[in-house]
């Protein structure tokens, strides 16, 4: 066998080999998608808040009572705009994929919810509540509200945990029908306290 022969086999069971071997699946695409979503709510909370304005003034006829309420809600969400490309792992020999979200934020959703008229005992003498003062009756209530939430870990829990629970429950099934088995963790997921800060979503 000459050297040409020995070198045009050689060419060709490299070139068999190379044809052969797969590229890396791109999984550019999927990870766009992911993140494309931007905003994901996962679990919310309903809140009843109730406000009161009383004046019985002694040099004034009469009582000037009135209770107000509003519901607002708590949401829970992941903000997908902090999902990096490296938080998505992919292990073709195991066919698994190692995602990592970005932590669970929760707001307070929105301030112009309508006041209700719970109560209100006005005198004959005395005016009646303005606008303006159910406004800032209104403004009182929202800073009550959010100090107190602040102040009670229970539903950051309940809504942390919630929303935890739908968020694996829905990539685990995204990611199950790209053919690869999920295993889902949180950025923050050593580091939850009850404590946590709240912020108006207008």
């Amino acid at each position: 066998m000459t050297k040409f022969t020995s070198l045009s086999i050689l060419l060709v069971i490299s070139l068999l080999f190379a044809c052969s071997k797969k590229p890396a699946p791109d999984h550019t695409q999927l990870y766009e998608e992911i993140r494309h979503v931007n905003r994901m709510e996962f679990a919310s909370l309903a809140v009843t808040k109730t406000v009161k304005t009383e004046r019985t003034d002694w040099y004034k006829v009469g009582k000037r009572i009135a209770v107000y309420s509003y519901d607002t809600y708590l949401k829970a969400f992941i903000d997908m705009n902090l999902l990096a490309p490296e938080d998505l792992k992919f292990d073709e020999a195991s066919k698994t994929v190692h995602i990592t979200l970005p932590p669970v934020s929760i707001e307070i959703a929105g301030r112009d919810m309508e006041m209700k008229k719970e109560y209100e005992n006005i005198g004959i003498f005395r005016t009646e509540i303005s606008p303006q003062e159910r406004a800032k009756m209104k403004e009182k209530a929202n800073a009550e509200l959010k100090k107190e939430l602040e102040g009670n870990p229970e539903y950051k829990q309940r809504l942390n945990q919630t929303a935890r629970q739908k968020a694996r429950s829905y990539f685990n099934t995204l990611l199950q029908n790209t053919g690869y088995t999920p295993v889902i963790h949180f950025s923050d997921e050593t580091v939850f306290s009850g404590d946590f800060n709240l912020k108006n979503y207008d």
